[in-house]
């Protein structure tokens, strides 16, 4: 089995890569490697620049989201002193760098006569540096020390028009949880004061709803003691982070869920892997249309070699093997345009990582001034299966698919 194996690669080497009779064959097996290679290459860079853009989407919501978020399962707060565990628990857990809690509700923001329904967070003074929120603050300070300032997002900011030097207050209404007054509504809500201080830019849809104030002023404006909406943990470098998740959510117990930054996220990477689905398909479908060529080229190169065909199969030659060293050669044509097209897409993609060619404008209109592009080594294994599982298939439909009657005869 294993001589007959080298021996129909070495016939089909020759074959591949011998003179033919007629230059038309010669020409077609040329076009046929430069489609396979094209088709591969555009494959990986395509999946490198899309994985580029995933993981620029997936850091800047990463940057705004915790590593490691703790919820209560039902209502939307609790209060630790009810609880059989503390903060104190969680940041004694190995690897976990230090915990916060947040306390956050939907409130009304006024501000110049302008107002935006929005989600304000009630945190600590420490916590927009640990969050990396102080890195995306792009005018004033995220300073939190003080009991009545807010930062907003860029895009609530933008759209109530917040002047950080004019130094007017910006006015909060959240509607009170125990009294009720319908002859004068306003007397159904809590009212306070804080000035803007800052402003940041996660670049994510949160920027468009969300401002921060210090936890004494959430709690005086939700009329709130102790009670907190979730625990945000922040965790050590090289944390074993699956561990850590496990053991927190062994800590808390059933009544809590403990989520990592994709189960906070879980519509956008669904989205995502979707997307990363769909054009994984396309372009695998424009390279099978591609690799049909092998058949083609399979059933001239079977007709110029005819008289070859009758040599060996005098000598002894069995059928199987006859018919296994044209599986190969149309393999060999298309694993060897896949291999070409995957060097070309990393040197494309390295090219683009280091130099930047292809450039999206100018740092002042985008995020980044360059297409990201992230190679994937996994992506190149996947393209390769897909080669040469494309290339056999439409060697073996090839084969079986000849009608001429010489081959009937010796097939």
């Amino acid at each position: 089995m294993r001589n007959s194996f080298h021996t129909a690669f070495f016939i089909a080497l020759r074959y591949l890569f011998s003179p033919k009779k007629h230059n038309i064959i010669n020409i077609i097996s040329g076009i046929s490697v430069l489609g396979i290679m094209a088709s591969t290459a555009a494959l990986i860079i395509v999946l490198s620049v899309f994985n580029g853009m995933q993981d620029l989407v997936v850091s800047n919501f990463n940057r705004f989201n915790p590593p490691i978020k703790i919820e209560i399962k039902e209502g939307k707060v609790f209060s630790l002193e009810n609880q059989l565990f503390s903060i104190s628990d969680l940041k004694n857990i190995a690897g976990v760098k230090t915990a916060e809690p947040v306390l956050s509700d939907l409130v009304l923001v006024t501000y110049d006569e302008k107002q935006m329904l929005t989600t304000l967070y009630g945190v600590s003074d420490n916590y927009p540096d640990l969050s990396g929120l102080a890195a995306m603050t792009i005018d004033g300070d995220f300073d939190l020390s003080t009991p009545n300032h807010i930062v907003f997002g860029a895009g609530i900011a933008g759209f109530i028009g917040i002047d950080l030097y004019d130094y007017v207050p910006a006015k909060l209404y959240y509607p009170k949880r125990t009294k009720k007054n319908f002859i004068n509504p306003m007397d159904a809500f809590q009212i306070d004061y804080a000035v803007p201080v800052g402003v940041f830019a996660s670049y994510t849809p949160y920027d468009e709803h969300s401002v921060f104030v210090p936890m004494t002023l959430a709690k005086a404006l939700f009329d709130y003691d102790a009670e907190i909406s979730y625990i945000a943990i922040y965790l050590e470098e090289q944390a074993p982070f699956e561990k850590v998740q496990k053991k927190i959510a062994q800590i808390v117990g059933d009544d809590f869920t403990v989520l990592n930054q994709m189960q906070q996220e879980p519509l956008l990477f669904k989205t995502i892997k979707a997307e990363n689905l769909i054009v994984y398909l396309i372009l695998a479908f424009i390279f099978i249309i591609a690799a049909f060529n092998i058949i083609g080229i399979l059933g001239m190169l079977i007709i110029e070699k005819k008289q070859d065909i009758s040599i060996l199969y005098t000598l002894g030659a069995s059928k199987a093997l006859l018919k296994k060293v044209f599986l190969m050669v149309g393999a060999m044509i298309g694993i060897f345009g896949g291999f070409l097209g995957m060097c070309i897409g990393l040197v494309a993609c390295l090219l683009q990582q280091y130099f930047e060619f292809i450039m999206l404008g100018n740092a002042e209109s985008y995020i980044i001034t360059a297409y990201p592009v992230a190679i994937v080594f996994k992506d190149f294994a996947v393209v390769f299966c897909l080669v040469a599982g494309v290339s056999l298939l439409t060697s073996w439909l090839s084969l079986q698919g000849l009608k001429t009657n010489y081959l009937k005869n010796k097939y």
